[in-house]
């Protein structure tokens, strides 16, 4: 394996500008398909999983490992749909370059911005492909101006369009000065350039030498001095540009009639990075947290980072990784660095699509998968056991928005959890937690979409159907007032042993968050020392359901101090179940209210939506807390009850196209309104008659 001859790139761009659709076109003009799939036509070779069908979007990124021109190429096809955007932030941990598909009909999309900054994160080289050329209203010069404008990045152009929309036939390649027209199967015919086109050529010509030049002193000092600079140079100092991240070069087309894509494959040998031009590689000892630094190369320890994993109820788990260093072969036994586990595995595959095929070896740059490892999950390294070393991986976005379930079949219950379970092998972004106070199933994802996605995935691959509701909110109850002097007597005779017990108790309100206290303060004798502890077991017992709507009590202080007892018939349980009568009927008496759970939403608009987000945040009982200005955005950090955001993504999104992010995280117990009160007591009645 020619390390020097291996790429291996992410194809990024927002949903909807035809990120797969130029896949499919440059697996097609590598022969690596015998068809051009498409994702309208449910034809994908990349699109392949039933809920990608489905919504006609990527979900999953996709993976094809081919050869072009004596190169092996490991392709990346990952989502633009803000829901998974968590895939594509693996990828391009990975990756070694980015190709950044943009719309000409509609460059600049709401979400741009946001994906742009994902690239720039990477620190991957970057070149661009203008799709949709072929489209109504695709204009090459003002989406290049549009980009340019909104990202703020110098773009060059590489390619220039012969023809407009209906009548988009063909490129000029600036770099080798020859236009080329396509067929409808995307082979490429070599023409004159046009005549019309001969000023806005050599101007583009002249404009993308001057950035060849600047990219070499001897190469500036050359073109400054007026000589004529080889195509070789050119080529030299475009690249050297591309790989400092100096400047994006723009390629143009329509990967539907596969237009321009094999250009691309040959800017993507000629352009884009060897992993050995990537250099070495950061990780550090797992034991001691030194850095650690491995070399690009076959003779160097083995080491790879696992940034993908695909689940299967009967292939079994596939572990998807980027080999870093070294060689890998088949059958063997490596180290999970993470775990300190070791590993024993068998065949290595490099995925095409939906299929999986043997190989006998990979090395750097490589990316490839192993079956069934058994403590391996995404974010892991595995390594030489004789070299340990671990590399960093990413942080995924936070979940906002979240469900409770319970499975349609009664019998699904124990099913639910193990699909769960092997879901989120598959998707580190899933939570899935167990309510303790409200005893339910909630799980957690990024977006309505990727809810329901991962609700379809359950029910096709481990047939467990399941319902999907608004998780109930963890209310409190409190009093507002004290009450002293509460009685209650406890009698029962009825044949047999009696029960007798009588107890005295304050009650009296705590600061909000002190929970509870409970003071014996008993003189005397009326009450035999013995009986207190199931007195306070009693009240413990009852402040689990509160007498106002079953909730659990909070921030109380009982303060017993007297009672009543019978030599004969009190005992441990008369005195608890006096207790309990006694704690609940002093909290009716002491002003009982609710308290609901306050989050810090932390949200972050553009800025000519922050006046919207604020008039928002008000109508749901929000306290706007701060806001700090971004470039062009706006952070707001507003505390606002939990009741009133269970949704807000989606409200989000449709008040900013999409364009805005937040954060939430619990704050504190706040007393809930009280003309709001009587509803939610109400409704809780409701669901205990159900």
């Amino acid at each position: 394996m020619e390390i020097a001859k291996v790429r291996n790139f992410a194809i990024v761009s927002q949903s909807g500008s035809g990120k797969t659709s130029l896949a499919e076109a440059l697996l097609y003009s590598a022969k690596a398909t015998k068809r051009l799939g498409k994702v309208d036509d449910e034809t994908s070779h990349l699109d392949f999983e039933p809920e990608e069908v489905k919504r006609k979007i990527t979900i999953s990124t996709g993976f094809y490992t081919f050869s072009w021109n004596k190169h092996s190429l490991y392709l990346m096809d990952t989502p633009g749909e803000d829901n998974f955007l968590h895939e594509t932030i693996s990828a391009l941990r990975v990756a070694d370059s980015t190709i950044f598909v943009a719309d000409a009909v509609d460059p600049v999309k709401p979400q741009t911005q946001k994906i742009w900054n994902l690239i720039q994160d990477a620190g991957t080289p970057v070149m661009m492909f203008l799709n949709k050329m072929d489209r109504e209203r695709a204009n090459f010069d003002s989406s290049i101006e549009a980009i340019r404008s909104a990202l703020d990045i110098r773009l060059v152009p590489i390619t220039l369009p012969i023809g407009s929309e209906e009548n988009f036939k063909g490129v000029v390649d600036l770099v080798q000065m020859k236009a080329y027209e396509f067929s409808e199967d995307g082979k490429k015919k070599p023409v004159d350039i046009p005549s019309d086109m001969t000023d806005v050529v050599e101007e583009a010509r002249n404009n993308l030498i001057e950035y060849a030049a600047e990219s070499e002193e001897e190469l500036l000092e050359k073109f400054l001095e007026g000589e004529e600079l080889s195509s070789e140079e050119i080529i030299a100092g475009l690249r050297q540009g591309i790989l400092d991240g100096g400047f994006v070069p723009v390629l143009c087309g329509s990967a539907t009639k596969n237009i321009g894509a094999s250009i691309l494959l040959d800017l993507i040998v000629s352009f884009m990075p060897s992993p050995e031009e990537r250099g070495d590689v950061t990780g550090e000892d797992p034991d001691t947290g030194d850095e650690l630094h491995r070399k690009p190369a076959e003779d160097e320890p083995f080491s790879a980072l696992v940034f993908k994993t695909l689940t299967d109820p009967y292939a079994g788990r596939l572990s998807i990784m980027r080999v870093y260093s070294g060689t890998i072969k088949p059958d063997g036994t490596i180290l999970n660095a993470n775990k300190k586990e070791k590993e024993k595995y068998g065949p290595l595959f490099v995925l095409k699509g939906k299929e999986q095929e043997n190989v006998e070896e990979a090395g750097p740059g490589s990316i490839v998968a192993l079956a069934k490892l058994k403590q391996t999950v995404t974010g892991d390294t595995l390594c030489d056991p004789a070299a340990p070393i671990v590399y960093p991986f990413v942080e995924f976005p936070s979940p906002v928005i979240t469900y409770a379930l319970k499975p349609k079949s009664r019998g699904d219950e124990e099913k639910i959890t193990q699909a769960l379970s092997r879901l989120r092998e598959e998707d580190p972004t899933l939570q899935v937690t167990r309510d303790p106070e409200t005893n339910e199933l909630l799980i957690s994802g990024l977006g309505q979409i990727h809810i329901d996605a991962t609700i379809d995935k359950m029910q096709r691959k481990f047939g467990v159907s399941v319902d999907l509701s608004t998780p109930k909110i963890a209310y409190r109850e409190t009093i507002k007032a004290p009450k002293k002097g509460v009685i209650y007597r406890h009698k029962k005779q009825t044949g047999g042993a009696g029960q007798f017990a009588e107890v005295h108790f304050d009650i009296t309100p705590l600061p909000r968050g002190e929970g509870y206290e409970f003071e014996e303060a008993l003189v005397g004798m009326n009450v035999p020392r013995n009986f207190v502890p199931a007195v306070e077991k009693g009240i413990q017992e009852a402040m689990q359901a509160g007498p106002l709507a079953g909730y659990p009590v909070t921030d109380v202080k009982v303060r017993f101090y007297d009672g009543k007892s019978h030599e004969v018939d009190s005992s441990e349980m008369a005195f608890k179940i006096a207790a309990i009568q006694c704690f609940k009927k002093g909290v009716l008496e002491a002003k009982p209210t609710l308290l609901e759970p306050i989050v810090k939403l932390v949200v972050t608009v553009p800025e000519e939506n922050v006046g919207d987000i604020i008039g928002d945040l008000n109508s749901r009982r929000g306290k706007v807390m701060g806001m700090e200005p971004g470039k062009g955005v706006q952070t707001v950090t507003a505390l606002v009850p939990l009741s009133e955001v269970q949704k807000y993504v989606l409200d989000l999104n449709a008040m900013t196209a999409g364009q805005g992010t937040f954060t939430v995280e619990f704050s504190h117990y706040e007393e809930v309104p009280p003309n709001l009160i009587d509803k939610i007591v109400a409704e809780r009645k409701q669901e205990e008659k159900k």
